[in-house]
């Protein structure tokens, strides 16, 4: 390539640009665009919550009321202390688990047979047969419904090896004979248990004993059976636990006393063959090697004390003889001699008086010399004291060294017995130690033995009823209002669900927003249905549209030529016969002095009021106008010679979604209009229709939304926007 590269100008498509602006936009949260769903939903919404309403009302209505009777049980920690000591086996601290373990035996089926026994309810016909409500009734129906389903989706269970009789209901399975027969009595302690509630109070010790029925007499009086059978079972399972403990324990306690009398003998037996004596509770070579340690330990103190002392002396004389000035001798229990203390005043007296006179003098002066010679002689006998306490210091430490030799050796004499003696008195210790935990096991059985006994004769119960059940004077179910909150607020979410689905699935066009910002379209407004029109608000819209369809005819003007304009729906199914070509070209005769030709394709769409109403010429066109015969030959032709007749020729076509082609005329048309069904088709039907009939597309003026409800489509609006104030004008 030799020529320069040119720029290609870039074509940009509507579809094209939109489907490019929507990929830029960037998700936000658009308030108005939630209200004004919320606002459309709210009807939905609302009809669902009255539903729910309803049946929370019927429900109520159908279900007998029941009354409940509380017993409030308490776990007395004082008596469970008082249990724990004299029970054979001692319990922990009342924990979350305990109190959890005791309302698991209050709700079994033991404590269920006592309360039946207790009150005779398996007599009790009223009791056996509840009265059933209308909702009791459904709900079981619907339960037997789904029970069967389940029956029928679940596999059958093999076949038991057993046989049934067919008198007696009982079984004969691997030698044991089970009663499969229902009692009256196993009836009675199915409802006990299914009307039953049992909770705790907080985390506390108190218990909480419920029962509901549909007698309030009846109710409570079988909660204070509860109580009653629940402290009776407390009892008397301690009576029980107790027996069993003492006939256990007096086994154990034989055979422990017996292993106890056995092991201290053979301790008296081991001491005895091998002459191992005790004194005041320690063997008598054990005292003697404590006694030497002992002493051992403070003669090693003494002889190390005696030898750092001398070490001291020691150097002291050392730096003595080499020149160095001493004037201190300590003693031997580190403090001065008063002999050495004087002298060593005396010195230091003196060497202060020969440095005076030096100084004013001169070491040549008389006196001088004589301090100087006292001076020596003040020295040489601090030096001879010096030697003399390093020389007592020497005899110190021999002394404490000789002391620590001779302990240290009668120790080892002491202990340095054959392997055979510690061997001894390792066996010693263990057959003690076995003799010693036989009497603690066996002092630990008796006194439970005893503590046992007394709890026979002395039963206590770690519960106390703390309040008795009452007769309750107000039904505990149904419970209305929560019932009536429930229905109300579960029938409102399947609305609030019902609407959201709704919302987020794909939306008809239903505003003149909604066209032209999802299909790119131009639209010239809303036309309202005939039914709405006697709102002032929809004449008013009615004729702001018709006059922008006039003024979409009017934008495509030849100079001393009419116009010709193809009117077609989307969908077929609309007013008939069509009212809006009509009035458009009523309108547009209106406006001005112009000759207005409208031309139906369909004949079918003809009225026979349409020329009396508007005062037009309505023709099909397959019919004759003017000796122009526009059912056939060239169409160029004929559109030329009715461009010359009429200012404005309105050409209402067939629904261009049941055109199999395109219109082959379609190329001769000036504008085209679309008449578009308000809320049935989403934008994207509407452009792909249009994408069949791209010679009509491309010739297209404007929309029009038909047979709108102005009602909901304000829904649809944005609050204060043009086109809401439009409607509302």
């Amino acid at each position: 390539m030799t020529h320069p590269v040119k720029e290609r100008d870039i074509t940009w498509r509507r579809e094209a640009a939109r489907s490019f602006s929507r990929d830029r936009e960037e998700p936000s949260l658009d308030l108005g665009a939630i209200t004004r769903a919320v606002r459309r939903q709210a009807r939905l919404t609302i009809l669902w919550a009255t539903a729910g309403a309803i049946v929370a009302v019927l429900m109520i209505l159908g279900t007998l009321p029941r009354y409940t009777a509380v017993e409030t049980v308490l776990l007395d920690e004082e008596r469970g202390e008082l249990l724990n000591q004299v029970s054979p086996l001692p319990n922990a601290v009342r924990s979350n688990t305990a109190v959890q373990s005791e309302i698991e035996i209050i709700r079994s089926r033991v404590l269920a047979l006592n309360v039946v026994d207790l009150l005779e309810l398996d007599k009790d016909e009223d009791f056996l047969s509840p009265p059933v409500g209308i909702t009791e009734r459904v709900l079981g129906l619907v339960s037997k419904a789904t029970g069967t389903l389940a029956d029928l989706l679940t596999p059958e269970p093999p076949a038991p090896s057993s046989s049934v009789s067919a008198d007696g209901g009982t079984a004969e399975e691997g030698g044991l004979d089970f009663n499969l027969a229902v009692t009256d009595r196993d009836r009675a302690v199915r409802i006990l248990r299914d009307r039953l509630s049992v909770s705790r109070a907080g985390r506390s010790l108190v218990i909480q004993i419920g029962f509901s029925d549909f007698e309030p007499r009846r109710a409570a009086m079988i909660a204070r059976g509860y109580g009653i059978a629940y402290e009776s079972f407390q009892l008397s399972t301690s009576t029980a636990i107790a027996a069993e403990a003492e006939e256990w324990l007096r086994d154990r306690l034989d055979v422990l006393e017996q292993r106890s009398i056995e092991a201290a003998a053979a301790v008296q037996e081991f001491r005895a063959a091998n002459d191992l004596v005790q004194v005041r509770g320690d063997l008598l070579t054990e005292q003697q090697q404590s006694e030497l340690a002992s002493a051992l330990v403070s003669a090693s103190a003494s002889a190390a004390e005696a030898q750092a002392q001398l070490e001291s002396m020691e150097s002291l004389l050392a730096r003595s003889k080499q020149g160095e000035e001493i004037v201190t001798v300590p003693g031997l229990n580190g403090q001065l001699e008063p002999s050495s203390e004087a002298l060593r005043s005396e010195y230091l007296d003196a060497r202060l008086r020969y440095s005076r006179l030096v100084t004013q003098f001169g070491s040549e002066h008389p006196q001088a010399q004589d301090i100087n010679e006292r001076m020596q002689l003040l020295r040489d006998a601090l030096k001879v004291q010096l030697e003399q306490a390093t020389e007592a210091a020497r005899v110190t430490y021999n002394i404490a060294r000789s002391r620590e030799k001779s302990l240290r050796t009668d120790l080892e004499l002491t202990t340095g017995g054959s392997q055979s003696a510690l061997a001894l008195r390792g066996q010693l210790q263990q057959l003690e130690a076995i003799a010693e935990t036989h009497a603690q096991v066996y002092r630990d059985y008796l006194q439970r033995l005893e503590v046992t006994i007394q709890q026979q004769g002395f039963p206590i119960a770690s519960i106390k009823v703390i309040s008795p059940a009452e007769i309750p004077r107000d039904a505990s179910s149904p419970r209305k209002k929560m019932m009536l909150a429930a229905g109300i607020f579960l029938g409102g979410l399947i609305g609030v669900l019902i609407g959201t689905l709704r919302e987020i699935s794909a939306k008809p066009a239903r505003t003149v927003s909604e066209l032209r910002r999802n299909a790119g379209l131009r639209c010239a407004g809303l036309l309202p249905r005939r039914r709405s029109l006697k709102d002032k608000g929809a004449l008013n819209a009615r004729k702001r549209t018709l006059e922008r369809l006039a003024q979409a005819c009017d934008s495509t003007v030849i100079q001393n030529q009419g116009r010709l304009v193809a009117i077609a729906p989307l969908l077929p199914g609309l007013e008939k016969p069509s009212a809006m070509p009509a009035e458009l070209a009523a309108h547009l005769s209106r406006s001005g002095a112009r000759r207005v030709l409208l031309i139906f394709e369909d004949e079918a769409q003809i009225s026979p009021a349409t020329h009396a109403e508007t005062g037009l010429e309505v023709v099909a066109l397959r019919s004759v106008v003017d000796g122009i015969d526009v059912s056939g030959g060239d169409f160029s032709l004929i559109a030329r010679r009715l461009r010359e007749e009429f200012d404005v020729v309105l050409l209402a076509l067939s629904p261009i979604a049941d055109a199999y082609r395109s219109d082959p005329h379609a190329w001769a048309y000036d504008t085209t209009l679309l008449r578009i069904p308000w809320g049935k088709v989403s934008p994207d039907f509407v452009t792909d229709a249009l994408a069949d009939h791209p010679r009509f597309r491309d010739a297209l003026s404007t929309t029009v939304l038909e047979d709108a409800e102005l009602a909901v489509a304000r829904k649809y609006m944005s609050s204060g926007s043009y086109e809401e104030l439009e409607i509302n004008a």
